[in-house]
């Protein structure tokens, strides 16, 4: 186990840090080289996984375009190589050109992330709060069994099982949330069915923190906000979604679009604020890396980037022209076109997500068709956002409104961000989106957290400078009792949830009996997703197909309006005596059935088609007699 635990701590580094890190050391320079006053150490550190994880997403994708067999070798190899490529390109680059910046210029390029001890300790603080409050967490739901995870991780174990990438045959999933996963267990051998997943995706979720922290100390271009980010983000509203319940519930695409969305605007305000090709060139890279990692969050990314650029046309309105050729000029060098040229070529020729279609288009865009597409009320928009950051947002959103000059990218970029996910979460028939809501809902944290952070700090500014001391430090005082109580109340509510331990494994224990027992190539299983905890994983030990076993799901999902739903597998269940349930079973050929043993599990007992072949305090397993 030691040795399995050193394997997975190494491999993390190597997988999440070494290809970034030296990307960005071709891209930027170390200290003091010819351009390495455009970025900070704290920058360099925020930016190293998710430039890694898309690197590696880009990595794996040309080997199996190559038809080179995936495993632990040739993985270690092509990261190795590639940080090495990239280390030649620094060489070349910066070896004998570097020259010294004047040291004005690289202190005024670095003051945004200038913190000082107060706000070090401050951010160590929230830091530590925000994994401390994650982790206890987790504890109690380390053993994987969410339903989404357990989807993801079949994918992962078809592609260490294969050594290529799938053919998923639907749009639900997309390439670069498997990834990262297959890798890391290629190179360490932690299962997928192990803890590995759930410190993943908590590494990714803690580095997203620090992505959006990077993006609000250059907009706000103040290390107060930045640092404020840690406490808004990672302490407030921590267990809530899409925090530590999307770690533990395994929403591998949020979880990672959430640390790249940040990264993605962060590299395009900063194309356009300074006018600098390499970012736009970066922001091309990121913003590809989202397109093959999750459709929803590619889809908020364009949304976003839409708004900004038009608010910032309106806002310039008599200089538009001017403003749109300046950005063709900005976008059409060497190194954004490069980029350019060679996501279109990964596109076309080496790897096309899924999703990339316009039936999948047409159905995520157009007038709403379902109830639950038609916006969020006030209500869900707080239990979304979280009240307090909702409410410090839209305060440091009328703060800003009224303070910033209007005609700057700063305004833009973090109003227009705000004003759309609000408007795409409340009326998405206004922006012809036909989205679940509440999906979109959980986007609204980032730019509230920005404005929070903001409306924090000048909020402290205000009362700081306040004539009577006694009424401003009261005021503050329950401004911030307010926002903590609020923003810990809800994830206080979590830990009181039970953990269902015995429920998971027995949920395995039945599923490995099963894979012994059953042959997959004929025998058919049907079980209960309704009431059976971790269901999902069954087919972790069949391995045989995405769709194996079949499930009952939600009975909900049996009665849908707009399209026509398959009822057997509700009707094998609900009613396995019918003559619905009767000509079901001869249908589908399903001859073993998983239950719930103190709901269904009781009433099979009774029917004469079935023999109860597994039994525990939780799981009942049938086999059909009649055939």
């Amino acid at each position: 186990m030691i040795l399995d635990l050193t394997k997975l701590v190494l491999t993390l580094p190597f997988v999440f840090v070494l290809p970034g890190f030296f990307l960005l050391l071709a891209i930027f320079g170390w200290k003091s080289a010819s351009g390495g006053s455009k970025i900070s150490f704290f920058e360099k550190a925020a930016l190293a996984v998710p430039m890694s994880v898309i690197a590696v997403d880009f990595l794996v994708l040309a080997l199996n375009r190559l038809r080179i067999f995936l495993n632990g070798p040739v993985l270690i190899g092509a990261i190795i190589a590639f940080s090495l490529l990239c280390y030649i390109v620094f060489q070349w680059r910066f070896g004998k050109k570097a020259k010294a910046k004047d040291k004005k210029e690289e202190d005024a390029a670095q003051n945004f992330f200038d913190f000082s001890y107060w706000q070090a300790i401050f951010i160590l603080l929230s830091l530590f709060l925000a994994i401390f409050m994650r982790t206890t967490y987790l504890s109690d739901t380390i053993v994987p069994s969410s339903t989404d995870l357990g989807h993801h991780m079949f994918w992962v174990q078809k592609i260490v099982d294969a050594g290529s990438l799938p053919d998923y045959g639907m749009p639900d999933f997309i390439i670069g949330e498997h990834i990262i996963f297959a890798v890391i267990n290629l190179l360490s051998g932690a299962s997928p069915m192990g803890a590995m997943p759930a410190i993943v995706l908590l590494l990714l979720n803690i580095i997203g923190i620090f992505t959006l922290s990077i993006l609000a100390g250059r907009v706000f271009r103040n290390p107060k906000t930045a640092a404020m980010i840690f406490f808004v983000t990672g302490v407030l509203y921590a267990i809530n979604a899409p925090q530590g319940k999307y770690v533990s519930g395994g929403v591998v695409g949020n979880i990672i679009g959430n640390m790249l969305i940040p990264v993605a605007l962060y590299f395009l305000y900063r194309a356009l604020s300074e006018k600098d090709s390499v970012f736009a060139g970066l922001f091309l890279f990121s913003a590809a890396g989202l397109l093959f990692t999750h459709h929803l969050s590619a889809f908020i990314l364009i949304y976003s980037v839409a708004a900004i650029v038009l608010a910032y046309l309106a806002l310039n309105f008599t200089k538009s022209f001017k403003i749109v050729g300046g950005w063709f000029r900005i976008f059409l060098k060497p190194f954004p076109i490069a980029v350019f040229l060679l996501v279109i070529f990964y596109f076309l020729f080496v790897f096309t997500p899924s999703y990339f279609n316009p039936e999948a288009v047409a159905q995520a865009t157009g007038e709403p068709t379902k109830i639950t597409r038609f916006g969020l009320g006030l209500d869900q928009l707080e239990t979304n956002a979280g009240s307090a950051r909702l409410i410090l947002g839209t305060f440091g959103f009328a703060l800003f409104f009224l303070a910033a000059r209007r005609k700057e990218y700063k305004f833009s970029f973090a109003l227009s961000w705000a004003i759309v996910l609000l408007l795409m979460s409340w009326k998405p028939g206004w922006l012809y989106v036909n989205i679940p809501s509440d999906r979109i809902g959980n986007y609204l944290f980032l730019p509230f957290s920005l404005l929070a952070a903001f409306g924090i700090v000048e909020l402290m500014k205000l009362f700081r400078k306040s004539s009577t001391n006694f009424f401003s430090t009261a005021l503050l005082f329950i401004l911030l009792f307010f926002a903590i109580t609020d923003g810990l109340s809800d994830s206080a509510e979590a830990f009181k949830s039970r953990p269902q331990f015995q429920e998971a494994m027995q949920t395995f224990h039945s599923a490995d009996y099963l894979a012994e027992k059953l042959d997959s190539s004929q025998d058919i299983l049907l079980k209960d997703h309704v009431n059976i905890y971790g269901d999902s994983w069954y087919k972790l030990f069949f391995m045989k197909d995405y769709k194996y076993p079949l499930s009952r799901g939600n009975l909900s999902r049996y009665a849908d309006p707009t399209k026509p739903r398959e009822t057997c597998t509700r009707d094998m269940i609900s009613e396995p005596d019918s003559l619905e349930g009767q000509a079901c079973f001869s249908e589908t050929g399903v001859n073993y059935v998983a239950l719930n043993a103190q709901l269904e599990g009781n009433s099979f007992e009774k029917y004469p088609d079935f023999s109860k072949i597994y039994s525990s305090n939780y799981l009942s397993i049938f086999k059909r007699n009649i055939q």
